[in-house]
């Protein structure tokens, strides 16, 4: 019986991660903080893969980096040691007064030791500096022996010669590069090639072709794991193969790279079930390359199981193991389709809650099942199949039997059908509207089937939760300082209750903002506050959401689960609110203070930025003076689109703001940021709006002037009417300067919007008029909505434009309220 192995990369326990924490807070004692604490980054890794169980030399290039780190790791297996870090370039003059460097990107020599039983595939590094946490970058532990393509390989004569099992780490430098490997192979040898680029981030779409001793092309693929190509080839000659590989769009460069895993090497093709119930014994039928006699596995998965996919592997007697193949683990009881279930007289007869692994063996086939519900009964039917590799695109179908015209006969009477609620999967939640039996089917969308077309048929409840995301997971936050990150939540089947959050590790002193996710809302500002004594160094934490469903509490925990927190020395200056909140109303405008707290004499200016504003707030920048300690900012609730003729507004109700400051301190950027608030944007009893907001009033020209051609602009009336009688085109009739003023008007519609209960009468006033321009105050009446006025203009009026407002005012609760109306702009022409 073979080993099956699971691997999932899950979240790294704090507690293995101590020994690194207690490094880095040595460091911070070792070495003196640069002045704008510029966070490392990571830029490659060489090589990027090696066999587990070796000792190799791994070259880390990148920005900010130096010996005076830790390396980090997502997965146990492999410990490293920095060695050395490469000289930097240097420029020479032979004269005084000159000094250089050659921009480069800084090296470290690390030494890696992976252990035997290091879990094959990518873990991730991570370098950790008192300066930070770096990005990460992907190493790949296999159990093949790990060699460099050589150039040149272009020709068969040139290509290179393979020791197999082997995986070949190589790269399509040019869009006219091939690289070719030979190898020997028996007769009957069952060949695996294995590409992998595009599943590793490359971006190559790889080619290959296998040639036989003859020089025939025996095999070639172009997608096979997706982009990546694959060759299964059973030899039929004993002799020398070649294998060409090149970009199948003839594209390469320097990170077209790829990792070649070629030999008799064992390989999962299929397996089924797709999953299994945690706490419960499993058979499981597995299909594969060089499996030998094993066809069958048993797995007992413990009943604490993490739900959701892992990677299944097949350890074989010559101690290599299989590719990863998706496995599920599920909550429901599990049973399997039966055929034949084609018909609706065959339907599989099942339980609730289950689920049920299927597979679409045919064309036109279609797998049928019965379920017995109550009246209001409401489930939720899923069908997944991408994610387990499968061909399936599924359709899904909730029925009814009904009678058929023949006698005796039944017919399907669908009641819900989806194909494509997630990708290409299918989901679809209903009611029952009464008790009996239902049917569910599934089939391909397009009536395709065969051995790749498995899926897994879920029938449950509905269970409202939610899903978060951090939006970082390598943050840095400084003594005394505010760290702002953005959660968001993916609400799930019909969940819409309002989150808390809270960090249940870290250290004491931090202060978590009292943020609420409100209903309705899918996106918030979560700010940390550090102490002012907060230990220096790394301090990993999560994040987790709470809500109620029914009076019940429920967590979820963000991802990432583990946020890697640098805690550096205090920065120059510190951000807070004189507010502990703001309120504003629809189309009004609200100020508040931001304060800073300077240090070490730091006493430049700081440029303010308001982050987590709703959609139509508007505003929100301000700088603090070089020398003050405070400044004001404005905030608006509606904003006039160019194209709309009405004010548009955020929508009513309460979201977290944070302000964020920058500052420029001897050409290095320092940035803070300031404890979250509320901002609560309350909908305004009505709103004003003026029709149109951009007109133009036409004059005949004056004497000596060059009558120019009057074209409305973009969302223009021109108010230019036939002349009158006392009016006449001719140049000798025209007004001169010493004429009367010409008085023409422009019809205007003064409109409100009621909102809530809001039903009585609006006066509305002009309160910015230019000299030349009059408008009359005007009331449009209760239960009313518009109301016309003439705006009239004077041809002694400059011909350029001109600006008119209003404000509209209306007594509620005994209060007066106004709202002022977007500006009207008046083009004078001649």
């Amino acid at each position: 019986m073979p080993d099956t192995l699971f691997c999932k990369q899950a979240k790294t326990g704090h507690k293995r991660q101590n020994f690194l924490i207690q490094g880095v807070l040595s460091l911070f004692f070792i070495v003196g903080l640069a002045h704008a604490q510029v966070a490392p980054q990571l830029t490659s890794v060489s090589p990027r893969a090696a066999q587990r169980g070796q000792t190799i030399d791994i070259t880390l290039e990148g920005k900010n980096i130096n010996e005076n780190a830790e390396i980090w790791f997502s997965k146990e297996g492999i410990t490293a040691k920095i060695k050395k870090k490469s000289p930097a370039a240097r420029v020479r003059f032979n004269g005084s007064g000159i000094s250089g460097n050659i921009p480069n990107n800084p090296r470290l020599v690390i030494s890696f030791q992976i252990a035997p039983e290091a879990p094959l595939g990518n873990h991730q590094i991570r370098l950790i500096t008192p300066n930070g946490v770096s990005n990460p970058q992907n190493f790949i532990v296999g159990d093949l022996p790990e060699i460099k393509e050589q150039e040149p390989n272009a020709t068969p004569a040139e290509a290179n010669m393979l020791e197999l099992p082997v995986t070949v780490n190589g790269v399509v430098a040019s869009i006219d590069d091939v690289d070719m490997f030979r190898f020997k192979l028996k007769k009957g040898a069952r060949l695996i090639c294995d590409i992998n680029a595009q599943r590793m981030g490359s971006p190559l779409d790889s080619y290959i072709e296998l040639f036989d001793p003859n020089g025939t092309e025996v095999a070639k693929s172009g997608d096979g794991n997706g982009l990546d190509s694959f060759i299964d080839f059973t030899t039929e000659q004993e002799g020398e193969y070649t294998l060409y590989l090149r970009d199948i769009r003839y594209q390469g460069g320097g990170n077209y790279l790829y990792r070649l895993s070629i030999g008799e090497l064992p390989y999962l093709q299929s397996v089924f079930p797709l999953g299994g119930k945690r706490g419960a014994a499993n058979n499981v039928n597995v299909a594969g390359t060089n499996l030998g006699s094993v066809n069958t596995i048993q797995l007992d998965i413990s009943p604490n199981a993490t739900l959701g996919i892992q990677e299944l592997r097949v350890s074989t007697p010559n101690g290599l193991e299989t590719n990863p193949y998706p496995f599920a683990i599920g909550e429901f009881n599990e049973t399997n389709e039966t055929e034949p279930n084609n018909a609706l007289a065959e339907e599989n007869k099942i339980g609730t809650p289950i689920t049920v692994n299927g597979k679409i063996e045919k064309a036109e086939d279609v797998d049928r099942f019965s379920i017995k519900v109550e009246k209001g009964t409401r489930f939720v039917f899923e069908v997944k199949a991408r994610e387990f590799r499968s061909q399936l695109d599924p359709l899904l179908t909730i029925y009814l039997h009904k009678k058929g015209e023949a006698e005796d006969s039944i017919e399907e009477q669908a009641l819900s059908v989806n194909d494509d609620a997630s990708g290409t999967d299918a989901i679809v939640a209903f009611t029952f509207p009464e008790a009996g039996d239902y049917g569910i089917s599934v089939r391909d969308l397009n009536n395709a089937g065969g051995a790749d077309y498995p899926y897994r048929l879920t029938v449950r409840p509905l269970n409202p939760s939610f899903r978060l995301n951090v939006s970082t997971d390598n943050p840095r936050i400084s003594r005394g300082g505010t760290l702002m990150l953005t959660v968001s939540a993916a609400r799930v089947d019909g969940f819409n209750g309002a989150l808390r959050f809270y960090s249940p590790d870290l250290p004491k002193g931090f202060v978590v903002s009292p943020t609420i996710l409100y209903a309705g809302q899918n996106q918030t500002l979560l700010t940390i506050t550090a102490p002012t004594d907060a230990a220096l160094g790394l301090h990993p934490f999560s994040i987790v959401g709470v809500g109620a469903i029914g009076g019940n509490r429920i967590e979820a925990t963000a991802s990432p689960q583990e946020i890697l927190l640098t805690v550096m020395e205090a920065p120059p200056f510190t951000l807070s609110f004189a507010d502990v909140d703001l309120n504003v109303v629809h189309n009004k405008s609200t100020n508040f203070h931001v304060i800073a707290d300077r240090r070490d004499g730091f006493n430049g200016p700081i440029g303010l930025t308001v982050q987590g504003m709703p959609v139509r707030i508007t505003g929100g920048k301000a700088t603090i003076p070089a020398g003050k300690n405070s400044a004001v900012i404005s905030l608006r609730a509606g904003t006039v689109e160019r194209r709309e003729q009405f004010s548009v507004v955020p929508t009513p109700g309460t979201s977290y703001i944070s302000v964020s400051g920058t500052a420029n301190i001897n050409r290095e950027s320092f940035t803070e940021s300031t404890p979250a608030i509320p901002l609560t944007v309350f909908e305004a009893p009505f709103i004003v709006t003026i029709e149109p907001l951009r007109f133009s009033i036409v004059f005949p020209k004056t004497a000596g002037e060059t009558p120019p051609i009057a074209v409305a602009g973009e969302g223009e009336t021109v108010a230019a009417s036939n002349p009158s009688p006392t009016e006449n085109t001719e140049q000798a009739d025209e007004p001169t300067e010493k004429s009367e003023p010409i008085k023409k008007s422009a019809k205007l519609t003064m409109s409100v919007v009621r909102r809530g209960s809001f039903t009585d009468f609006v006066t509305i006033k002009p309160i910015t008029v230019p000299e030349g321009i009059t408008v009359p105050e005007a009331t449009i009446p209760i239960n009313e909505s518009d109301v016309e006025v003439n705006l009239e203009a004077l041809s002694s009026l400059e011909p350029k434009t001109y600006q008119v407002k209003f404000r509209a005012t209306a007594v509620i609760n005994g209060k007066a309220f106004e709202q002022d109306s977007p500006i009207i702009n008046v083009k004078i022409i001649r």
